[in-house]
Parts: structure tokens; sequence; C-alpha cells
């Protein structure tokens, strides 16, 4: 009893503690001046031009939230393919449908289980082109391992330069952003599906 006690109060500080850095990351980020910022997203356009490059289509997840209608993510695999083949292993065996969006802030949305005993998975942030823009998706990971992305994804909601290089990303929506913008914290997911 004492022993799942004291593991249940150590996965409480954790996600507090991972939610406060995160959240530090993107003040920062929203305090950056606008004329810092660029003015297009071309080093995601170029990455996925890349996985287009390939000559295969890039795989897509629905996201059907119990409320709003759907969101729409392109994934891509090239860009992060370890991220991308867990997402889709979990989205495939059912495991985000009935969870909801447990992290709401004005700048991100954010899914998945805040406790999780599947293998962490190797971050994929260093070599990537890709840019925190909005509608860019993202692994969740603990604020001092870059190595610990598990099972939650996040959804930016804004333009986040500072967290360039700090998450994986592996996907973008490219449909439904206005919802992306209606989720409330609570708000709960219907299902998620992985289409041609």
């Amino acid at each position: 009893m004492v022993r799942a006690r004291n593991a249940f109060s150590l996965a409480v500080r954790r996600a507090f503690l991972c939610g406060a850095v995160f959240s530090l990351v993107v003040l920062f980020c929203i305090l950056v001046p606008v004329s810092a910022r660029p003015q297009t997203d071309t080093a995601a356009t170029t990455a996925v031009e890349g996985e287009e490059a390939a000559g295969e289509a890039l795989p897509r997840m629905v996201i059907t939230t119990e409320k709003y209608g759907d969101i729409v993510i392109e994934l891509y695999p090239q860009a992060a393919p370890k991220a991308v083949e867990r997402i889709m292993s979990l989205v495939r065996s059912g495991f985000y449908n009935g969870l909801w969006f447990h992290r709401v802030e004005s700048y991100v949305i954010q899914t998945g289980a805040v406790e999780s005993e599947l293998p962490k998975i190797e971050g994929e942030m260093f070599s990537q082109k890709l840019t925190h823009e909005e509608g860019m998706v993202g692994m969740a990971r603990l604020p001092d391992d870059y190595d610990s992305a598990k099972t939650q994804f996040y959804i930016c909601k804004q333009h986040l330069p500072l967290m360039n290089s700090e998450y994986t990303l592996f996907g973008k929506v490219i449909e439904g952003i206005d919802i992306v913008k209606k989720i409330k914290k609570g708000d709960k997911i219907k299902a998620i599906a992985i289409v041609p």
C-alpha cells in the first residue's frame, strides 16, 4: 500500500514538473518579438517535400473528437520514424480511444497516458528541419530526458520557436485547426484512426 502510494506521488510530481518546464519554454516562445519570427515555414515545407519526394503518400491520422468533429494530421515517417511508428501502433491498438485532452493551454493541447509501462523512445529532434508552427504535432517528454517520449503528444496552437530542436515533431494538422482551438481540458477523443 505504501509502495503504491509512493509510486502515485512520484507520478504526480513528475507530471507536474514536466508541465511546469513545458510552460516555461512556451512562455519564452511567446515573448520572442514577432519581428524575430520567420514569416514562412520554409524548413517545415522543405522537410515535407522530402517526405513526398520519397514516392509514397504520407499516412494520415484522424482524431474524431466527441464534441467538435475531426482533426486530420499528416504524419512524417522520414522526419521521425520512431515517433510515427509508436503513434501508429498505439492508434491501431485503440489506445487513444476514450482518452481526453488532459492539458489545454492558450498555445497547445495534449493527450495520451500520464503514466505508461511502454518503453521510452529515442528523441529525433536533433536531426529535424521541422519547426514548431501552428498545427505541428510533437511527442511530449520528461523535462530532463530527450529520450523519454512514450504515448503523449501535443498539437501547437501557435508558432513556438524556442521549442524547436527540443521536442520531436512527427506531423501537422492539415484539416481541423479550428477544432484544435475549440478543445477544452477534459474533452474526449471518440476514436483515432490511421488512413491512407
